[in-house]
């Protein structure tokens, strides 16, 4: 920085301290579309104003712009993470290398559960979050379930004192058979079940089945009664092993695997499921292959398996270790500017949308320039487009190889903070403004306890989505604010009233 250029900063500062709050934060952001987004990033200190109050968004993004607002957007913890060992090292200013390393092993999963039906039997698979720190565990929890539907029937007159229902051997009914019955209740936002009884059948016969009712519910049985008939089930294993976790790299290769090295004794019988229960096993996967050695930066897929011994079920969720990886010749290249098109990758990517991307990827693009996108990009620029992370510019072309500039990162960012939920908003009804400097808004908030907070001298702050000075709000107004920041000041605030 030279002379003149810190003597221009220290005069704006001077200026800025004693002003009144104003109703922007970036002198060069008026009337760009991504002005609010990063007015909220730079509350949150993910973005960074320039000293002479600009953004810079026309600027080229850079590899490492990139590397860092990722780090920042994720929360990404740097605690043990090494010093990266790039070739090209020494192009990374020393402060910024540990947030590039964490960056470029990040992991994110592509969804934190999935499910698949088999019958009257679903499997579900879930991981504890979306993004994973290197070297932070990912816990997956197997869940298989014996939950219907059932059949639908209904209680019939009583058959010399003995409980009668509407199902016969010819809906495959047999003696001997257990389950439960059940009444629904749907409303539009949600199926509940309620216990009538447990059954087993004694008699299946043509006018009706004959049961032996146990652990009756609240429902009062009457003919008439229409109820649904869930079947306990049953699974034959060959050993006493139920269920395996297996981690796959892209090439299909096996990194790992739950069951090595364990014990298992040989099982004669079926193993049942009662009808709405499930049985749960989960796992904790610290990103290391069998040898206990970090997984490389790749695509993986978390699977898990119940091993029954004919037909075993297999379901997986997908997981992305490193967001911005270094080069095969192992260089950054952090002075390299992104894509468009690799700034969709890369924040598809973040939001764990990698496999959307890849099934989408012969979709139909409607931009004019669709056959200039990379094969290996297409998917990534039709979720970005379709998400609206990254836009079609005003002629309708995407021009995937033009270099993002920061405004289209700030942008996107913004729709990837969204989605995660990184955005700590407090909502508050306003009581009072207090004049500074420092000017104080004080708010009451759900719970009728009345705070004060500081707001910064450069804020951004919107009233009906009109952006607004502070001694513009009215009081009773409903804000929501971005949490202070470490010097407990508000520097965004929307709000909202007549």
């Amino acid at each position: 920085m030279t002379i003149r250029t810190r003597l221009v900063a220290v005069f704006a500062l001077i200026a800025l301290a004693a002003a009144p709050a104003t109703a922007q934060i970036f002198t060069d952001m008026s009337t760009h579309p991504a002005r609010r987004a990063a007015e909220r990033m730079v509350a949150k200190g993910l973005a960074i104003r320039l000293p002479d109050g600009r953004l810079a968004p026309d600027e080229p993004l850079t590899r490492l712009d990139m590397a860092l607002f990722l780090a920042r957007a994720l929360g990404i913890p740097t605690t043990g993470v090494r010093p990266p060992d790039f070739r090209d090292v020494d192009q990374i200013p020393s402060a910024d290398r540990l947030a590039v390393a964490a960056a470029s092993i990040m992991g994110t999963v592509s969804a934190t559960k999935v499910e698949a039906k088999k019958g009257t039997v679903r499997y579900t698979l879930a991981a504890n979050k979306t993004t994973y720190g290197p070297g932070e565990e990912i816990e997956i929890t197997f869940t298989i379930s014996n939950d219907g539907p059932g059949r639908e029937t209904e209680f019939l007159s009583p058959d010399r004192g003995r409980t009668r229902i509407k199902m016969s051997d010819r809906d495959g009914l047999k003696a001997g058979v257990e389950g439960e019955l059940y009444v629904e209740t749907r409303t539009p936002q949600a199926v509940t079940r309620e216990k009538v009884a447990r059954f087993r059948v004694l008699e299946a016969r043509a006018d009706g089945s004959i049961l032996e009712l146990s652990e009756e519910g609240a429902v009062q049985i009457k003919p008439g009664l229409k109820v649904f008939l869930l079947q306990d089930t049953a699974f034959e294993y060959a050993t006493s092993q139920f269920h395996d976790f297996v981690i796959r790299d892209a090439e299909g290769n096996e990194v790992a695997r739950w069951s090595l090295n364990r014990p298992f004794v040989p099982v004669e019988r079926p193993v049942p499921l009662a009808a709405n229960q499930s049985m749960k096993f989960a796992t904790r996967w610290k990103q290391l292959d069998q040898n206990s050695q970090p997984v490389p930066p790749g695509r993986y897929e978390l699977v898990a398996v119940h091993t029954t011994k004919e037909n075993p079920t297999t379901i997986l969720i997908a997981f992305q270790r490193g967001l911005i990886s270094a080069y095969p010749d192992n260089t950054f290249r952090p002075r390299l500017p992104v894509t468009r098109a690799e700034l969709a990758a890369f924040v598809v990517r973040a939001m764990g949308l990698e496999v959307e991307a890849l099934r989408r990827a012969n979709d139909a693009l409607v931009v004019a320039d669709a056959r200039d996108i990379p094969a290996e990009l297409r998917g990534s620029v039709v979720v970005a487009i379709d998400r609206k992370i990254v836009l079609p510019l005003a002629d309708n072309t995407f021009r995937p190889a033009r270099a993002a500039n920061r405004g289209e990162a700030i942008f996107a960012l913004n729709v990837l903070m969204e989605a995660m939920g990184r955005y700590d908003f407090v909502t508050a009804t306003l009581r009072e403004i207090r004049g500074g400097p420092p000017p104080v808004v004080v708010v009451e908030d759900a719970n009728r306890q009345v705070r004060s907070h500081r707001v910064a001298v450069v804020s951004a702050i919107y009233r009906n989505d009109q952006p607004v000075l502070l001694m513009q709000l009215r009081p009773g107004d409903q804000l929501r604010m971005l949490r202070p920041t470490e010097a407990a000041e508000i520097m965004y605030i929307e709000a909202t009233g007549r």
